[in-house]
Order: structure tokens, then C-alpha cells, then sequence
């Protein structure tokens, strides 16, 4: 008796866990803000990138993304300058991907490290 009502906890536990990540899927992880900070030798910068779903749409997605900038030459920081790109992307379910329309840019999410990748530069997300 004891024995049963074990299996049953654990196999009704293992039922709500399954029906709680049914949710919990890539595309849910993408909306959202995320940061990236970068310096080098020639410049500091901070890029935001905005990304919300496409209304009416199962796979189309609004990108922003803002970049402040300093130029560094001869030791010393130029004036800060400041980018806004608009992007428009399609998640590829087969592939677990964005592919960015206007570029030849591929964006990868790993929600369980709760960033994304555009090649070899890590975002965070907010």
C-alpha cells in the first residue's frame, strides 16, 4: 500500500512538472530586452537590443537595436555617439534560430543561460 501510493506522488508529480514546461518553450524565452558591453584596444560600447513579437504573426519579430559608442585613439575617449537600427526577424522552428532579414545574421537564444548569441558576442537578458 505504501509502496503504490509512492509511485503515485512521484508519477503525478512527474505529469505536473511535464505540464508545466510545456510552456516554457525557446519562443517564450525571445521577447524581451538584452544587453551586450564590449571594449577593445580602438572603442567602448553597449548594445541594447529591444525585441518584441510581430502582431499577428506566428513568427516574425520587431528588433531594435541601440549602440553607444566611444572611439578610443591615442589614449584618449571621443564623444560618445549613439546607433538605432530597426531589424525584422523569422524564428526558424526546425532549426531553433533567427534568421535577421536585413542581414546575413543568425541569433541564437539559451534561455537556460538566459542570454542570446549573435556570433561569438554574448547578450543578457533584462
Amino acid at each position: 500500500m505504501m509502496k503504490m501510493k509512492i509511485i503515485s506522488t512521484a508519477l503525478a508529480a512527474m505529469i505536473l512538472a511535464a505540464c508545466n514546461n510545456q510552456g516554457n518553450t525557446v519562443t517564450d524565452f525571445i521577447p524581451g530586452t538584452y544587453v551586450n558591453q564590449a571594449q577593445s584596444e580602438y572603442s567602448v560600447a553597449n548594445d541594447t537590443l529591444l525585441i518584441t513579437k510581430a502582431k499577428n504573426t506566428e513568427n516574425i519579430y520587431l528588433i531594435v537595436r541601440k549602440t553607444g559608442y566611444r572611439r578610443i585613439g591615442d589614449g584618449k575617449l571621443f564623444p560618445l555617439k549613439h546607433e538605432v537600427k530597426n531589424w525584422t526577424g523569422t524564428w526558424n522552428t526546425q532549426q531553433q534560430v533567427m534568421q535577421i532579414m536585413q542581414a546575413e545574421t543568425v541569433l541564437i537564444f539559451q534561455p537556460e543561460q538566459n542570454k542570446l548569441l549573435i556570433q561569438s558576442n554574448a547578450y543578457w537578458k533584462l
